[in-house]
Formats: structure tokens, C-alpha cells, sequence
């Protein structure tokens, strides 16, 4: 991985910003709380990662016999269903039948209310390439300890050039790199300035964090009349053009927090997506019948491989002609994903958070 070492000068107003974030804080749990270990695939992958220790309780009883191999027989029994499977398909009932009924208002009062969970923890980001990674943060619009970067030079997808390798960078991501040094350098810390460097590209890469929050969203908000899809927007495109994209909008600012606290570096990555619920019959009223034509098979079983199919008719939807900026969802949804990470343990939780926008649903002939 090329990383760039020509770093742009910042004012010294905007490090002493940057760097008010010290050692005072105390509201990240305690090592050993709430957080999943990173997996040890992604350690052998990337150095910054701390691999999970070996539970030693597990171990003994593994050599004394005493865990025992799954029986070989063919269990015909049909399992009961879980009280978190039986709420997902009691609500995808409803939201059938209301959307069958047009009936907006219901499904609205229904979604605002505490019927169904509206935070789920979700698993480690797993991202292939740290480079495409950090190609595609250098799109995002940021804001870092409060201050804010919002001048992009690319969609960050893909850059102009011929060559996908042609390395990006933006005035974001120079002062991230540079607070990660200055960070590594104060007394009491003990980091590698780019392995800190690289563990944040990886909480900074929206289509890692769009696909895992659009898979949960599905798996409670989709049915069969119901279909979820990201909102389109300019990280979406394959280039960025000014002339034919300029009226695509941008995503939300990335909201980045870093902090020193008891010799170890601590983040917070918030990165929010906008998704809609559309009515099936009016995709295929616009010529998407083709695309749609598995949904009602697939969107009823939300096993790993159907999401991995729903997955791809919706981008494809998404990525088609037919599918116009003028076609409003029905139902706006919002979805953040914040991650917490211990740089100096490996510890970190990430959370995905699910709220249906008063403002935006309420202004439904609105622009979006």
C-alpha cells in the first residue's frame, strides 16, 4: 500500500482543534465489556489488528475429551422458530398488507413505535483492499475532532485515470494521517502512526459500511411489496463527471473522533445512509420487472446466500437507466453505523442505528 508522505499544511487553529481530544476522556467501556474481538483471519490480514487470545478454559477441555463432536444422525425435527425470527415475520406480514393496502400512515406509525428493534450490533468490517479503501475515503466529505472537510476532488469510487491503482488523496485524509502521527508521538503511547492510519481507512469505507447496514435493513424492512434500496448519490456513480453528476448529491460527512486515553488511541467513526422503501408495482411500473422478478422468492428466506442475491438486484436496480432520480420511496429510512475502537487493546464494538425521519417522511413531495 503506497500512503502519501507530502502532507499539506493545516493552520495551527485547526491542530489546536484537532488535538483538544487528550487523555480526560472516560465514557469508552472498559476492556472486556461489550466489545467483539477482532477475528483472527483479519489479524493474519493486516498488522494493525490484534488477534483474539485463545480461550484457555476451551482448550483444556478440548485435550481432557470433554467437548463433544456434533452427532452424525440427520435431525428431521423442524426447529421452533426464534422470538427474534417470529417478530421479523410477523412484521413483514403487516408491512405487506399495508403496502398492498396503500396505506402509508400505518406503516409510519407502526415503524415509529417500539415494535421492532431499531439497534443491532453488527460484525467486524471486512474490507479486501486497504488501497481501494482509502481511493474511495478520499471522496468522502469529512469532519475530524469537530472540524469540518467538506471540499472532495472525486467520487472516490473510481478515479478518472485509466489506471484503478492511481493513488487519491484529499485534504481530509492528509490532516487524519498527520493527527495520527502527532498522536503516536505523545508521551505514554506506544503506536505505529500508520498501522493506526490504516485501521481507520478500513471504519472509513462506505460501501463496506452501506452493504452491511443495507443487509440488516433488509432482513426486518423488506417483503414481498416492499423492496429497500439505497438512496442514489455520487459515491454510487463509476466516475465523477461535473457536467453530468453535479445535480447527484453527496453523501453525509463521515464523523471522525479520536482521543488518547490511558496510553492507548480510541476512535469513533459515525458514518450515516439513507435507504427507501419502494412499492414493487411501482419499480416495475418504471420497465425494473426484469430485476424484480426473484424478489418475492428470495426476500422471504434471509439466509447468507439470498442476501447476497437481494444484494445484487438491488445495486443492479440501482445502477439502471430506468431507474430515475425523480423516483421518490415511499417510506425514508436512515441508518447510521458507529464503530468504537481501542487501537492499543484491539478492543471495538460497532452499532447500527435504524430510524424512520419524521422530517422526511412528512415532506413526502419533497426534493430529496
Amino acid at each position: 500500500m503506497v500512503l502519501h508522505s507530502n502532507i499539506t499544511a493545516v493552520s495551527s487553529s485547526s491542530f489546536d482543534r484537532l488535538r483538544t481530544k487528550s487523555s480526560t476522556r472516560s465514557s469508552f467501556p472498559s476492556k472486556g465489556s461489550q466489545f467483539n474481538r477482532n477475528d483472527d483471519n483479519m489479524a493474519n490480514r493486516y498488522s494493525f489488528y490484534t488477534p483474539s487470545a485463545v480461550d484457555a478454559a476451551t482448550v483444556n477441555k478440548a485435550k481432557s475429551g470433554r467437548v463433544s463432536a456434533p452427532s452424525p444422525q440427520r435431525n428431521t425435527q423442524t426447529q421452533p422458530l426464534s422470538k427474534q425470527d417470529e417478530k421479523m415475520a410477523a412484521l413483514s406480514q403487516k408491512l405487506t398488507t399495508y403496502a398492498r393496502g396503500c396505506d402509508r400512515r400505518q406503516i409510519l406509525r407502526m415503524l415509529g413505535s417500539n415494535q421492532y428493534t431499531k439497534m443491532y450490533t453488527l460484525k467486524n468490517a471486512e474490507v479486501e483492499d486497504i488501497a481501494a479503501a482509502e481511493r474511495e475515503a478520499s471522496g468522502e466529505r469529512g469532519i475530524l475532532n469537530g472540524v469540518k472537510f467538506l471540499q472532495v476532488r472525486g467520487s472516490g469510487v473510481a478515479p478518472k485515470a485509466s489506471n484503478p491503482n492511481q493513488p487519491m488523496d484529499s485534504y481530509f485524509l492528509q490532516t487524519l494521517r498527520e493527527i495520527c502521527g502527532h498522536m503516536c508521538d505523545m508521551d505514554g503511547v506506544c503506536a505505529d502512526p500508520m498501522a493506526l492510519y490504516g485501521g481507520l481507512l478500513l471504519r472509513l469505507a462506505r460501501s463496506t459500511s452501506e452493504r452491511d447496514a443495507l443487509e440488516i435493513v433488509t432482513k426486518w424492512l423488506g417483503c414481498k411489496e416492499l423492496v429497500v434500496l439505497p438512496l442514489k448519490r455520487r459515491h454510487h456513480l463509476p466516475e465523477y463527471d461535473v457536467d453530468q453528476n453535479a445535480n447527484v448529491k453527496l453523501s453525509q460527512p463521515v464523523d471522525v473522533e479520536l482521543y488518547v486515553e490511558s496510553g492507548n488511541v480510541h476512535s469513533k467513526v459515525s458514518m450515516s445512509h439513507e435507504f427507501g422503501l419502494y412499492r414493487k408495482a411501482d419499480l416495475e411500473s418504471h420497465g425494473l420487472s426484469t430485476q424484480l422478478k426473484e424478489w418475492e422468492g428470495l426476500v422471504s428466506n434471509t439466509s447468507k446466500f439470498t442476501l447476497e442475491k437481494l444484494r445484487a438486484i438491488q445495486y443492479s436496480i440501482l445502477d439502471s437507466p430506468r431507474f430515475l432520480g425523480t423516483l421518490k420511496p415511499w417510506i425514508f429510512v436512515d441508518a447510521e453505523v458507529v464503530e468504537r475502537v481501542n487501537f492499543g487493546s484491539g478492543d471495538n464494538v460497532r452499532i447500527l442505528y435504524v430510524s424512520v425521519p419524521e422530517k422526511k417522511n412528512s415532506g413526502y413531495a419533497a426534493i430529496y
